[in-house]
């Protein structure tokens, strides 16, 4: 089969899964991934087959149009010509779009209408995004046609569209997969400092504020003060956090480490004791689906404290793999902390991820709804 996939970018940090599925998907197929930047060569050196389709910017009148959600179009002439020219000497089966916005720019710019074409949501693009009548207009025609589907990484965001009058009758719910491989649990190290450990970028929606308030709560109420709090991610809300971090007198507790790669990431969670990762939906409705350092936290048998928010309940059960609190309910988050310290590593994490989130099969669903669309 030949499948060409098509995302703005390729190489950040924060959608290495988006490569992984191409890298998995090019072993038994054809696979070309269109993009239009290289955020960063050192991340997608496993996958080669790229096509770099650069875009013009918006104009200024289509800028407003949007801004102001009266009309949504995205054709750029540039873009089209090449965009064409490629699909035509490709010839794919199957057209994957990676999120919603995205998929809208290629399908504008798309003159051949009949190919499968499958738009995949995996947050913003199926929650605030949803504000956006001109969004929700164009979401409506385009899923309306019978050769147009849709991936979901979680049931809920599946809900927010059909709530809107989005036909999602062709559509499946695809977590994301985690290659197991990657995440080989060692011998444990011998470390004095009990680690809670949130692998994430900073933005608003992972709920760091929460985390850090509860945080500073469980503290107050220990006798020792023998633990720490490892944050990841860098950016523009970081001073903020870290002036919270003061104001809480955490500074001697709290960890930023930055961005950090995959392998970082593991290591990480290698000498961590308890993953938390409270996500919460912003002011504006922007929701996450299921935070893939929720899964690779589970592959390396840590306990989880997390929130009940979009598809997370899709992963984590209370009670069994850790702790789930409704968002921003920072005296139970700071309970839980103090409950879940002496449950210790969880083969039993490791098993609901290799047997429902394992990338082989997340792979082998996704070949079979290709399948299914092609032949229709």
């Amino acid at each position: 089969m030949k499948i060409l996939m098509y995302a703005q970018s390729i190489g950040t940090v924060t959608e290495t899964f988006i490569h992984q599925d191409a890298v998995h998907l090019s072993k038994n197929h054809e696979l070309l991934y269109v993009c239009d930047t290289i955020a960063d060569s050192g991340n997608y050196t496993l996958y080669d087959n790229i096509k770099v389709i650069e875009a013009d910017p918006l104009s200024i009148i289509r800028r407003v149009l949007w801004k102001f959600d009266m009309h949504m179009n995205l054709y750029d002439t540039r873009f089209s010509k090449e965009l064409n020219q490629t699909i035509e000497a490709f010839q794919p089966d199957v057209i994957h779009c990676q999120f919603g916005i995205q998929a809208l720019k290629l399908i504008d710019n798309l003159e051949n209408q009949n190919i499968p074409l499958v738009i995949q949501f995996r947050g913003h693009d199926a929650s605030d995004l949803l504000r956006k009548k001109s969004y929700v207009k164009r979401l409506q025609e385009v899923l309306d046609r019978d050769n147009y589907y849709s991936i979901f990484v979680a049931g809920s965001l599946r809900e927010n569209l059909r709530k809107k009058g989005i036909n999602v009758e062709n559509s499946m719910i695809l977590h994301s997969g985690i290659d197991l491989t990657k995440f080989v649990v060692e011998k444990d190290k011998n470390h004095d400092t009990f680690t809670f450990l949130q692998v994430s970028s900073l933005e608003e929606r992972k709920g760091i504020e929460y985390t850090l308030e509860a945080f500073s709560k469980f503290l107050s109420k220990q006798s020792s003060k023998n633990f720490k709090l490892v944050l990841t991610g860098d950016g523009k809300r970081k001073p903020g956090l870290v002036t919270l971090v003061e104001k809480l007198g955490l500074q001697e507790h709290v960890e930023f480490v930055g961005f950090v790669s995959p392998a970082e990431a593991k290591e990480l969670m290698h000498n961590a004791d308890v993953f938390v990762h409270h996500s919460i939906t912003t002011d504006d409705g922007n929701q996450e689906g299921i935070p893939n350092a929720l899964m690779e936290a589970m592959a390396m048998e840590l306990p989880v404290l997390s929130s009940y928010h979009s598809g997370i309940p899709e992963l984590v059960t209370d009670g069994e793999n850790g702790y789930l609190i409704e968002e921003r309910d920072v005296d139970t988050y700071a309970s839980r902390m103090a409950d879940i310290i002496s449950w210790g590593k969880m083969k039993e994490n490791r098993e609901v991820i290799a047997n429902e989130f394992e990338i082989g099969i997340h792979i082998k669903k996704l070949e079979a709804f290709y399948a299914q669309m092609t032949k229709a």
